[in-house]
């Protein structure tokens, strides 16, 4: 009797001891060449469902520079959802080989997969078992580093795949949000605009003193100082480059 008792309790132990319940998925299903999305194992059609889906990539101009380190911020939005997930690579548009280097930045939701299946050798990042989970229901959101290559690779291509899941055990129901971003190579490392290859505060105040008139801008450093794509240095910019310093 007293083994029963002991098998009993290991066994709702070991039910409790870990409460999130995503599976452990491989690579490729993010949706890029010669993969699947979501919809290789949910039901339904990318895209058709009522959630939202925001993908933010650094300052958003769609640039990166030699060795850039890029935040990502990425947030799903599904009434009545519990259980969310995504799958993001980077790859070299002129080959699809793999592009930059994604750095983990909040390890307890988010991971690097590896995958060779077809020989590329692909990296991405997803969500961790626990990390697909939200709580309270509706949203669930993920942030993470890209630090772009050393040299000019041409375009980049970012393949999204996420999936809001309805947690009911099966693959029916769910929905699934496919996207596709492209960064460009740019010489200017964005937010330098004193060239020293670090974004700080002063570069903060190069940007202010040429809003002022009283320095005039380098083409490059037009460039790097337009932090919001609008082709005009302003104290939008200002903002945006007290955020990028600060770390927001």
């Amino acid at each position: 009797m007293r083994s029963i008792i002991v098998i009993l309790t290991l066994f709702c132990y070991g039910l409790m001891a870990d409460p999130c319940s995503a599976p452990w998925l491989g690579g490729a299903h993010s949706g890029a060449p010669g993969e699947v999305s979501c919809t290789g194992c949910h039901y339904g059609n990318a895209n058709t469902g009522p959630g939202l889906v925001d993908f933010q990539i650094g300052s958003g101009n769609g640039n990166y520079s030699p060795g850039e380190i890029i935040n990502f911020f990425l947030q799903i939005e599904e009434e009545g959802i519990n259980q969310f997930g995504f799958q993001t690579v980077a790859l070299r548009s002129s080959n699809n080989a793999n592009a930059g280097e994604f750095i983990i930045s909040d390890p307890d939701n988010t991971r690097l997969i590896e995958d060779d299946h077809h020989g590329s050798d692909r990296i991405y990042i997803g969500h961790t078992i626990c990390g697909a989970d939200a709580n309270p229901s509706g949203s669930k959101n993920w942030s993470f580093n890209w630090q772009a290559p050393e040299s000019n690779l041409g375009d980049i291509q970012f393949y999204l795949s996420t999936l809001a899941a309805n947690h009911n055990h099966g693959l029916s129901g769910d929905n699934t949000y496919t996207q596709v971003f492209t960064l460009s190579f740019s010489e200017a490392i964005i937010g330098d605009l004193d060239g020293d290859g670090i974004v700080n505060v002063i570069d903060i105040i190069v940007t202010v003193n040429v809003i002022l008139g009283a320095v005039e801008p380098t083409p490059q450093q037009e460039s790097a100082g337009d932090l919001n794509g609008d082709s005009i240095i302003d104290i939008l910019d200002v903002i945006a480059l007290v955020n990028l310093v600060l770390g927001s």
